[in-house]
C-alpha cells in the first residue's frame, strides 16, 4: 500500500447523503424493516435483533427510504459510532442518514463503511457535533470532512480484506458464545 498515491478528497464531492424522505404509512413501505439508532450496535456495524417492520413500529412521520448497499449512519450521538452497511432494503429514522457513493468508478461503497470507522473520522465527528443540547453532525459539517482516498482496485482491496478480517471475527464470536453456553449448560448440569 503506497499512500504517496491516495489523494485527500472531501466527502461533499464523494458521497451522497440522501434526501429520499418518504411516508411510512404509505402501504408499499409497511412490511419493510424499521431501523434507527436504537437498532444499531455501538462501533460494530452490526445491527440489533430488536428491528421492527415499519406497521409494528406504527410510524407516522416521515424516514428516509433505503436500498441494499446503502449505508445507515447515526447522526445523533455521533460518539456512539452506529452505522451499518444494509443487506437489505427498508426505511431509516430521521436521526440517520443514508449514505451512498457518488460514483462507484471512483469511491467504493464498502470504503464509505470502513472510512465511518477510522480514527480520523471518529476524532472529528464528535468534535464537530459537541456543541448546546443533543450531539449532532450535520450535513454541512458532514460535507467538509476531507479524507485521504486511494484509486479504486485499491479500495476494493482493502474492502475485501477487512470484510474477510470481521466474518472470520464475527465466526469467532459465534463459536466461543456456543462453547460458553455448552460450558454453562455442563457446570449447571454437574451441580445438580
Amino acid at each position: 500500500m503506497d499512500l504517496k498515491t491516495w489523494e485527500q478528497r472531501k466527502w461533499a464531492d464523494l458521497i451522497d447523503i440522501s434526501t429520499d424522505m418518504v411516508d411510512p404509512r404509505d402501504v408499499e413501505f409497511s412490511e419493510l424493516p424499521h431501523v434507527g439508532p436504537g437498532n444499531i450496535e455501538a462501533f460494530s456495524g452490526q445491527l440489533l435483533d430488536n428491528v421492527n417492520t415499519v406497521e409494528k413500529d406504527h410510524l407516522i412521520s416521515g424516514k428516509f427510504h433505503f436500498y441494499k448497499g446503502n449505508i445507515i449512519y447515526g447522526k445523533i450521538n455521533p460518539q456512539l459510532a452506529k452505522y451499518i452497511w444494509a443487506d437489505f432494503e427498508g426505511l431509516s429514522s430521521a436521526d440517520t442518514y443514508v449514505l451512498t457513493t457518488k460514483s462507484a468508478n471512483i469511491l467504493n461503497q464498502g470504503f464509505i463503511f470502513y472510512l465511518l470507522q477510522t480514527r480520523n473520522f471518529y476524532k472529528y465527528s464528535v468534535s464537530v457535533s459537541m456543541r448546546t443540547g443533543m450531539p449532532k453532525i450535520n450535513r454541512s459539517e458532514l460535507d467538509a470532512y476531507s479524507f485521504l482516498c486511494p484509486q479504486s482496485p485499491e479500495q476494493i482491496k482493502i474492502v475485501q480484506t477487512i470484510k474477510i478480517l470481521d466474518d472470520l471475527i464475527a465466526a469467532n464470536e459465534y463459536n466461543l458464545k456456543n462453547a460458553l453456553n455448552i460450558r454453562g449448560r455442563l457446570n449447571l448440569h454437574l451441580l445438580t
